[in-house]
């Protein structure tokens, strides 16, 4: 390997490991502060970094909530939507949460941890939230409707999406309730179970869609 790119994977795992730090130092002090009542300047500081670092990585601290989110949006439309022609949106879908997913997830453990208790402690975050599953949907819906040969606003394709989107998160409230106590999750097990219970409801999802009239 040249010294060129041996130099850019240093810098990139540096930039990496900057960016986990910052999310992570964030996470914990919303937590213990509140979300309103954690400065910027403060994340920074704790985290090591000046501000202008900070905006390097983040607008706002939204988007450090949502990086998670982001990350798992950008691998979902690089998988989904980048498969090959033969490959069916439900096998890819669940070949993403069994195989990609965990390793999206896994430098965001504190994160992932307690994201949902974050979001619903402010509107803000709660109107992010929608959006960013909106998005998320949105990807969803793209590679459900190149199968179905329609438009991904089309309604076959959309109640593919919510099946596939409301499936996952049904799945992550059942698993919060019965692992309560965990310190952290078992991210290959919690995804496995996703992408199972994924596997069955589109299977009926799409016996239920075919018979959906088309548009004429």
């Amino acid at each position: 390997m040249s010294t060129a790119h041996t130099t850019l994977g240093l810098r990139e795992r540096k930039k990496r490991r900057t960016r986990e730090t910052i999310v992570a130092v964030a996470t914990r002090l919303f937590v213990e502060q509140g979300y309103d009542a954690t400065p910027i300047a403060q994340i920074a500081d704790a985290a090591e970094v000046s501000p202008s670092t900070f905006f390097t990585y983040f607008s706002s601290k939204a988007d450090v909530v949502f990086s998670l989110f982001d990350a798992v949006i950008d691998s979902a439309d690089a998988r989904l939507l980048g498969r090959p022609g033969d490959e069916p949106a439900s096998d890819a879908l669940v070949s993403w949460i069994t195989d990609d997913l965990p390793e999206v997830e896994a430098p965001y453990a504190e994160l992932l941890h307690e994201s949902d208790a974050l979001v619903a402690s402010h509107p803000e975050l709660q109107a992010q939230h929608r959006l960013r599953s909106a998005r998320f949907e949105d990807v969803l819906a793209e590679a459900f409707a190149r199968d179905l040969g329609e438009p991904a606003d089309g309604v076959r394709a959309r109640v593919l999406a919510a099946i596939a989107w409301r499936g996952m998160i049904d799945v992550w409230v059942a698993w919060r309730q019965t692992h309560a106590s965990d310190e952290a999750e078992d991210l290959k097990e919690l995804c496995a179970a996703k992408a199972e219970y994924v596997r069955r409801a589109l299977e009926a999802g799409l016996q239920v869609v075919g018979s959906i009239p088309r548009p004429s």
